[in-house]
């Protein structure tokens, strides 16, 4: 019987892999569902998981965490998996396209696409040169239930939705628990909490 083919390891060995970018402030476990259902679903060989220097599009910061911080859960995060793979993003404004070009240069032998979620497809004609993304990669929508492909049709024509399930957490609301005192457990990985703690990150303490 001929043996296995064996699935890289990390994007160096080639193989399909998703880029997942985002601020991941923190990473949660509807980002980690998220990626493991698309892998699942595109049987890609993993998932590169980029948090941002900072974004574009986010200018309020007063209640974010460090580059090195967000950095350092989202290594704790995905560690578990060994489809996952940790990638710093290169320097500069942060720009998607400039991402997608860097990581096609660190590893040319991959098949990358860019997952989006849906919840930001209508934002996607305001980001910097949207249409030449759509043009260089392959784009996969997170679609959960109750988006309607049909509201959307003039964006990301030529992207696939790939179903996941509905998982209502946001990094957005974890702060605003945080602020309040309020439990995180069960929305990111124990690790993770561990971290926001041990740190102080968020106003804990």
């Amino acid at each position: 019987m001929p043996k296995s083919k064996r699935k890289p390891s990390s994007p160096t060995d080639g193989g399909s892999w998703g880029i997942v970018g985002g601020s991941f402030d923190p990473i949660h476990l509807g980002h980690l569902i998220m990626a493991e259902s698309i892998m699942s679903s595109l049987n890609a060989d993993g998932m590169i998981f980029v948090p941002t220097l900072s974004h574009p599009l986010k200018t309020n910061d007063t209640d974010r965490s460090s580059f090195s911080d967000r950095l350092a859960m989202v290594e704790k995060a995905i560690a578990p998996n060994p489809h996952f793979f940790l990638q710093e993003p290169p320097g500069g404004p942060g720009y998607t396209i400039d991402l997608i070009d860097y990581l096609r240069n660190l590893f040319s032998s991959a098949r990358l696409f860019l997952v989006v979620g849906s919840d930001i497809v209508q934002e996607f004609s305001s980001w910097y040169e949207h249409d030449e993304i759509e043009r260089s990669i392959k784009i996969i929508i997170a679609t959960r239930p109750g988006f309607d492909p049909q509201t959307n049709s003039s964006i990301l024509r030529g992207a696939e939705r790939v179903m996941i399930p509905q998982i209502d957490i946001s990094s957005t609301n974890i702060r605003r628990r945080l602020a309040k005192r309020q439990s995180i457990k069960y929305l990111v990985p124990s690790i993770v909490e561990q971290f926001i703690i041990e740190k102080g990150l968020y106003g804990v303490g």
